[in-house]
């Protein structure tokens, strides 16, 4: 089975979608994504209690995924288990095959939680990525070279005197790809990126790009509330209001992100963001890309393998 791994080494653009976990999401459920959106995806990314409702856990998600016949992508946070926890979870994905991890502090608890959950932040996701390299160097554990690692990145609109030295530290505390907050707006995602690449950033490390597909407008508000907001240009918004079928618009756009990305020095790929039905992914996926569109990339001596 192809890994992500594989995929950030030999595709020239990398496509992962976000599996959608609810409360009552189960087995059949995930079977259905996987059989819907495995020929265009590379993996499948895990979420962690994201929305903070609580659902089937990552590593079971994951073991489905895996059985199914697709590379799962798992992502785990700081807020919601101690370092004993966090620990444990990273040997259970290790054990189960899942190879690549993508650690992050987690989100801000929204208002409505905060009588009734509370953060536990133990460690901080520098220790958490310490803690998975460790354990991804156990060959008992798991097989080399270990976990694929990944962590956040903030897309910013950089000023002149932007140094970049975040990028550096993630690549330098073990993360081999970066992954951005949701992200719609073109412009600014190219200056980041021009940015990186002249301050050569990106000489160990792949810059994976979070593209949402809107479902309503509720949807733009509530990604724009949380502590890495949505990139979302006005003149998308106000697109978006105007419609006369706002989900189809946002299929528009998010088609329209995706073949600009392509394009952008420096991106490495894209995770789709989504919350309904897998086959409006399917179609974005066929309409921006396709499924054989994606040349292996050049592996001939003197290239640079950043995953090394």
């Amino acid at each position: 089975m192809k890994t992500f791994r594989d995929a950030i080494r030999n595709s020239d653009f990398v496509v992962t979608a976000q599996l959608p976990l609810h409360p009552g999401t189960n087995v059949e459920d995930i079977r259905h994504v996987v059989a819907v959106l495995q020929p265009f995806v590379d993996a499948l990314q895990i979420p962690d209690n994201t929305s903070t409702e609580p659902h089937m856990s990552a590593l079971a998600a994951a073991s489905f995924v895996l059985r199914a016949g697709l590379d799962p992508v798992v992502h785990m946070n700081c807020r919601d288990r101690n370092r004993i926890a966090l620990q444990s979870d990273l040997m259970g994905a290790a054990a189960l095959g899942v190879t690549s991890v993508i650690v992050s502090r987690g989100e801000k608890l929204p208002a409505a939680h905060k009588q009734r959950i509370k953060g536990v932040f133990d460690i901080g996701a520098q220790r958490l990525l310490a803690t998975a390299q460790a354990i991804g160097a156990n060959p008992r554990l798991i097989a080399a070279p270990g976990f694929f690692l990944g962590s956040n990145v903030t897309v910013i609109d950089p000023p002149d005197d932007w140094s970049a030295d975040g990028v550096d530290s993630k690549a330098g505390a073990g993360s081999k790809f970066v992954q951005s907050q949701p992200c719609l707006d073109v412009g600014v995602l190219r200056k980041y990126m021009a940015t990186l690449v002249a301050r050569k950033k990106l000489e160990r490390i792949s810059v994976i790009v979070q593209v949402p597909l809107l479902e309503s407008p509720d949807a733009v508000r509530d990604m724009q509330k949380v502590r890495r907001p949505l990139l979302i240009p006005q003149k998308l918004v106000a697109r978006l209001e105007r419609a006369d079928d706002f989900v189809l618009e946002a299929e528009l756009i998010c088609v329209e992100v995706l073949k600009a990305l392509t394009a952008v020095p420096g991106v490495s790929g894209a995770n789709i963001l989504y919350d309904g039905d897998p086959a409006a992914v399917a179609r974005v996926l066929d309409s921006a890309i396709g499924n054989n569109e994606r040349p292996e990339r050049d592996s001939t001596p003197g290239n640079r393998d950043i995953t090394q």
